[in-house]
């Protein structure tokens, strides 16, 4: 047999409170929970000053998490004694939400209110992260001289500006074509991106 129930976490500390739902054939598990701030704070209290209250069985899981969805919305999540960081429920609006890793490297939604009050020790994606060397490496690899603004120059002839590498400038200035972007008057193609830039 396998049981679906909405349960309740106090901090019996604080009286900070997190809801949620859980599915299993053993009711006596010890599951407690899995929110991002709830953990931070089962290791800073310890598991053993937290609660676990069951208010209600149901006889599908997909009832079990519409009932969360009832309790878990907007306003409970802003609450600051809930440890919940998303709204309840199997399926959730990514709306108002960021995603967030932990240094185990986990994603996880939250709220943006609860983002900006935690930034500080949230890890998002690339913050505090920095290219490892191979990476730069590869990248470096790649780039050309083609591709590289210091091989490159302007020129400019009867209101046309073009950015040329400079091993063609010679044959440019001797068809008439001066240095600079003088008189620059792009031309754009029908997605409005300029043509006339580089060869």
């Amino acid at each position: 047999m396998v049981y679906h129930y909405f349960y309740k976490l106090t901090n019996v500390i604080n009286n900070k409170f997190y809801y949620g739902v859980h599915n299993t054939s053993n009711i006596d598990d010890g599951y407690m929970g899995s929110g991002f701030a709830l953990k931070k704070a089962i290791i800073k209290y310890g598991v053993e000053n937290f609660k676990k209250d069951i208010i209600k069985f149901f006889e599908t899981e997909d009832e079990a998490f519409a009932y969360e969805k009832e309790i878990v919305n907007e306003d409970m999540i802003k609450n600051e004694d809930c440890y919940n960081i998303q709204i309840g429920g199997r399926y959730f609006s990514t709306q108002g939400m960021v995603t967030v890793k932990d240094k185990d490297g986990n994603g996880f939604w939250v709220s943006q209110d609860f983002y900006f009050k935690n930034k500080d020790i949230l890890n998002t994606n690339w913050t505090h992260k920095h290219h490892k060397e191979e990476s730069k490496e590869k990248v470096r690899k790649k780039m050309t001289p083609k591709d590289s603004n210091n091989n490159r120059i302007w020129v400019n002839k009867d209101g046309i500006v073009k950015y040329l590498l400079k091993e063609k400038l010679d044959d440019f200035l001797n068809q008439g074509w001066k240095l600079g972007r003088t008189g620059y008057k792009p031309r754009k193609n029908c997605q409005g991106k300029v043509i006339d830039m580089g060869l």
